[in-house]
């Protein structure tokens, strides 16, 4: 498999240099980018700054394509005492690309057939303490969810808002059930899961769609917790094969979009 080391704003200006349209760029790239005060160009001539404009081979220019304009862009990422390790990978039917990184420093992209994404994921799995398990996604019931009430998310905003670390916030609460205190002062490795759909041409979807996932390992087992519009949103315990079973989920999801996204124009499209 070829590989390519490059930053993340050298891979832009490629793509751009090589005539790629900004808003082609995936959305979790751009916000990378932003963040990084590197914003996407502005026009396809425009690379970002410091950053090199030459599009490089057509080899190194159609992988950074491909991954920089994924339509379905899968990012897992554990995160222990070494730091942060990712893996991003561009979801289609066949062959994919994979991006992955450790920390801030550069990112290694190659190319991988969709059966070699397994074995991808057991390695970040195997990092996080996840053991290998049947794959069964769990669905939580109301009752069984874990949560804080109003009073002591606003407790535990205020400790966060003076720099007090996170396991200390949440651990000084006041009458906190024992899993959900277990939870919320974890220490070990955090996996955290999400999927982007991405559609430029606006032809399936009007605007990007996200699902994300955060596990975490207590001294009492697993626990999982999912984006929301609640500050803190609820913490349900799982089982480790909650995790394969999630991944699977969004993987078949993110290759079935890929699949239509990147298909022909409609009939009502064509001219």
């Amino acid at each position: 498999m070829s590989q390519l080391q490059v930053t993340l704003e050298e891979a832009a200006a490629r793509a751009v240099a090589g005539g790629v349209p900004p808003e082609d760029l995936h959305p979790v790239y751009r916000a990378l980018l932003d963040r990084r005060g590197e914003h996407a160009p502005a026009s396809p001539g425009t690379a970002p700054s410091g950053a090199s404009a030459g599009a490089g081979s057509p080899g190194e220019l159609a992988l950074i394509t491909a991954q920089l304009t994924a339509r379905a862009l899968l990012v897992l990422a554990v995160t222990d005492h070494e730091g942060t390790r990712r893996l991003r990978v561009a979801l289609a039917p066949q062959r994919i690309t994979l991006e992955q990184s450790h920390g801030a420093g550069p990112v290694l992209l190659g190319h991988a057939a969709l059966e070699a994404l397994p074995e991808r994921i057991t390695a970040l799995l195997d990092r996080a303490g996840i053991a290998p398990s049947v794959p069964r996604q769990e669905v939580g019931r109301e009752e069984e969810a874990l949560r804080l009430t109003d009073e002591q998310v606003a407790s535990a905003r205020e400790s966060l808002a003076r720099g007090v670390a996170p396991e200390v916030a949440f651990g000084s609460l006041d009458d906190l059930p024992v899993p959900l205190r277990d939870a919320l002062t974890a220490r070990r490795p955090r996996l955290a899961a999400s999927l982007t759909l991405h559609d430029p041409r606006h032809r399936a979807l009007a605007g990007p769609v996200s699902w994300s996932r955060l596990w975490v390992r207590g001294e009492q087992g697993l626990y999982r917790t999912d984006a929301s519009d609640a500050p803190l949103g609820p913490v349900l315990p799982v089982g480790d094969g909650d995790v394969a079973g999630s991944l699977l989920a969004v993987i078949e999801e993110g290759v079935r979009f890929a699949a239509a996204a990147t298909a022909g124009p409609t009939s009502g499209e064509r001219r």
